[in-house]
């Protein structure tokens, strides 16, 4: 394939419907713009030598065109110096150079519309370059969070969206919260309960055995 050819495809190419159709979207973007790069390496050096080519066919027309004047002046010079034979001579090279001149100025023409395309071909596919690495930071991007929300899916699909593990959670929190009571009923009174208890009960106690002392000895004075 011609690198015009090449170019034209890429110039074409949608990154986008590409994408859709790789199984690797990030890598096929990398080595889509690999490529690229690597044509636009080859079109900038066939530029480079259409200008060079160019810059040759160039010279070699204007020397020509000096020629076809440096003859016709020494034509001149024959018939002002009454030499036909001699200006004849000179004006049979001036056609010479200038036949050899128009020729050259045909290919530069032609040359001229080949740099141009060559030209255009540098700036589009710089355009397009740009283009695609700044598509390809984006569309990564997107797809990497697609992946990973489809992870995310997958999970929560697996495991009923988390509430399993929740309800889980709570069993164990709830059989821990028992656990911590039980053990609080068989460690027996703290200290804190047994001032509790002083502070609160043993008053009615005490009051209960002093009623029961002074009827015990009422009981024992009737006797």
């Amino acid at each position: 394939m011609g690198i015009f050819d090449r170019i034209r495809n890429i110039l074409r190419a949608n990154v986008s419907d590409a994408l859709t159709r790789a199984e690797d979207p990030e890598k096929m973007l990398d080595q889509m713009i690999s490529n690229w790069s690597q044509d636009l390496v080859r079109v900038k050096q066939s530029a480079a030598a259409a200008i060079a080519a160019e810059k040759r066919l160039r010279a070699e027309y204007n020397q020509r065109c000096e020629a076809v004047q440096t003859w016709q002046r020494r034509a001149e010079l024959a018939v002002d110096k009454g030499d036909d034979t001699l200006a004849r001579q000179a004006l049979g090279r001036k056609l010479q150079y200038q036949r050899e001149a128009d020729q050259l100025a045909e290919s530069l023409k032609a040359q001229e519309s080949t740099l141009d395309q060559l030209r255009d071909s540098v700036q589009g596919l710089e355009n397009r370059l740009q283009e695609a690495v700044l598509k390809r930071n984006q569309l990564v991007a997107r797809y990497r969070s697609a992946e990973a929300m489809k992870v995310l899916q997958q999970e929560m699909s697996r495991t009923g969206g988390g509430s399993e593990a929740l309800a889980q959670l709570e069993r164990r929190t709830n059989e821990a919260e028992a656990q911590a009571a039980a053990y609080h009923e068989l460690s027996g009174d703290s200290l804190e309960d047994r001032f509790a208890q002083l502070e609160s009960g043993n008053s009615n106690v005490d009051d209960e055995l002093s009623a029961l002392k002074k009827q015990r000895l009422l009981g024992e004075g009737k006797q």
